[in-house]
Formats: structure tokens, sequence, C-alpha cells
């Protein structure tokens, strides 16, 4: 593939831009961080979702979140772009924007269709943008399908409509006069993509689904709350922190949690704490030539990486939280936890 990645001061500068010149005062804190959370774990779910289409490890990782125009967005962001445009149809009314680097549209269109991945070009053609329109319609189902948890109604999207942007012209579905809140993502691909992808929202619209949300969370908190005669208690407010980065840790970098529970701190699991997760136990791996895999037959015998008694690693969606054997239950196979990781990191694979 020709071209280089970003280094990570033209990263840092990137992300710098979504910070500086902020309109205060058009989103409260509160409102600033819950967009934030919402952007995390929709886009997390995404990114998920992209890993298994491309076959390869995405991360996208907290968002820095912003209020701007258009004018603005032009300024920091480089061009041309690809434009992919997101309507929501049920649950939410309202669009949004995601914006991406050319290059690297054309990497996860072109992995898409199956091309070499040093062979990859920097322009997307007709072929790779209908790939990656098709990849935006998986991710961002994905996405919805995270955000229907959250707000705990059915939330659909048409599908998503991509096309090539010059960002210092005029951009359909965008008026140059209105503000936006503008979610910034630090998106990479092993090896082939660190970059910075924009999600544009309508000001309003955004405001819109975080009181929801916020509205959400309250009613909740409000039915699970103690009742208690001698004195009203006050509407609880909740607290979003931010998380790391969604993406798969080394066992050797976990730290173990004890035998006592641990404290949380500030963080807050409120508004993710239902979502749900997949939970997938691996055995071990193996790489095969085509050529192999084609003669596979029933009684063949494939070896695999993990040793004759090696625990078995425990992922929740790609966060390795633990280690355990397998063991029979009844009828089926299960695992028993033999290493755990702490509530903190295990807490990095909810999105």
């Amino acid at each position: 593939m020709s071209g280089e990645l970003l280094n990570q001061n033209e990263i840092d500068a990137l992300v710098r831009d979504t910070q500086e010149g902020d309109m205060e005062g058009y989103l409260t804190e509160e409102e600033r961080d819950t967009l934030a959370e919402i952007g995390n774990i929709s886009m997390g779910s995404a990114a998920t979702a992209l890993s298994s289409l491309i076959n390869k490890k995405v991360t996208i990782t907290v968002p820095n979140v912003r209020v701007s125009t258009l004018a603005e967005i032009q300024k920091s962001y480089p061009i041309p772009c690809i434009v992919v445009k997101v309507e929501y149809v049920e649950g939410l009314q309202g669009n949004n924007l995601l914006v991406i680097k050319e290059k690297d549209a054309s990497v996860i269109g072109n992995l898409m269709i199956g091309t070499d991945e040093n062979e990859i070009p920097d322009e997307v053609d007709e072929l790779s943008l209908s790939a990656l329109t098709e990849a935006m319609n998986v991710m961002m189902g994905s996405a919805a399908t995270s955000m229907s948890e959250m707000f705990r109604y059915k939330i659909s999207i048409s599908p998503p409509e991509s096309f090539r942007q010059n960002l210092a012209e005029k951009i359909d579905y965008v008026d140059s006069e209105r503000l936006y809140a503008v979610v910034a993502f630090r998106f990479n691909i092993l090896n082939m993509v660190d970059s910075v992808m924009l999600q544009i929202i309508d000001l309003e619209f955004a405001k819109a689904m975080v009181s929801q949300l916020l509205a959400i969370e309250a009613e909740k908190a409000g039915a699970e709350r103690p009742v208690e005669t001698s004195q009203p208690s006050e509407t609880p407010r909740t607290e979003i922190v931010d998380r790391e980065p969604i993406a798969a840790t080394p066992w050797s970098d976990l730290e173990q949690a004890p035998a006592q529970a641990e404290d949380l701190g500030n963080l807050n699991i409120d508004l993710i704490k239902d979502i749900p997760v997949n939970i997938r136990a691996v055995l071990g791996r193996t790489r095969m030539s085509i050529e192999n895999i084609l003669k596979l037959g029933p009684g063949h015998i494939m070896e695999l990486d993990t040793l004759e008694g090696e625990p078995i690693d425990v992922y929740a969606n790609d966060t390795l939280i633990g280690r355990g054997e397998v063991v029979v239950v009844g009828e089926q196979f299960g695992i028993r936890i033999t290493e755990i990781s702490t509530p903190k990191n295990r807490i990095k694979s909810i999105g």
C-alpha cells in the first residue's frame, strides 16, 4: 500500500484540533460526556463488526467532543475525504455524517474485496466505495443495536450513503450556518491505519439524543432508589467518565483481581452495565493455506498452538478478561475460571 501512517505528532494535532476553538456554552459538561459515551459504546460495537469483516484488529478510542461550524471543520481535517451519511429512521429522528480520510476508506473497501494489503491504492474507486458502503452498513447496524440497548427501545438506521467529498467545497446535508456537535475518534486498523475519524451531528439532534438518554437513566435510578419517608431524596445525577481504548490486551499487561471485591472509584457503569457483550473461549489457533483447508475431511486432526493442560483464554468482545479450563456440564462444555483480571480491566470489554 502506498503512503505512510500518520505519526504520533500528526495524530495528536488532529485530535487537538477538536478541542481548540470550541464554542463553550452550547453543550454542558454532562451533555458532552454523555455524547462521548454514546459514541464510545456505539462505535466500539462498530469496530468489532468491522474487525470481523476485514479479519484485522480494529480499535476506536474514547472520543473528543466539541461544538463547531462547517468552516472550522474544513480547516481542521485533511481533504479529500469519504463522507458517509447515516440516517436514523426508528427510535431517533435525525442524521449524522461520518468523515473518513480517503486513504483510510480505501483500506477498508479494498480489504473487503480481498485486495492484497501491499497493493491498496490511496484513492477510492467505484468498487472499493461500494464495498466501504456495505462495511458501513454492517458497522452502523451494530452501533444501532448497541444504542437500542442504551436507550431501551429499538433504534434503526437506513442503509448508509457514501460519497467522495472535498471538504473545501459545499457538503450536501450540512448547512454552513448551523452549529454541529463534532465527535472525533482515533481510528486504528492494525499496521495499516492510524488516523482520526469525525462524526458530525446537528447540535439540536445531539442535545435531544442526550436529553432522552439522561431522562431514561434518571428514571431508572429513581425506580431503583429505596423509598425514604423522612426526607425526599435528590434527583440522582449520572456521572460519565472516559474509558480506555477498546483493544485486545496481552495477559501479561493485565492486573489480576484480588479475592476481595475491588472499588471501581468514580467509574459509574449505569449507562453501560446492561449492554450485552460476546464471551468466547479460545481453545487455540493455527495457520493453514487455502490448499490445505480444501483438503480437510472427516477424521482430519488440526494441531493448535495450545499445549495440553494449558489454560484457555476467555475474551469479552476483544478484551482478554480471564483464563480457565474446559469442563463438562451435563451434555455441554463449559469453562471453569482459574484466573481473572481486575473489574476495571473487564469493563474495557464493554462496547
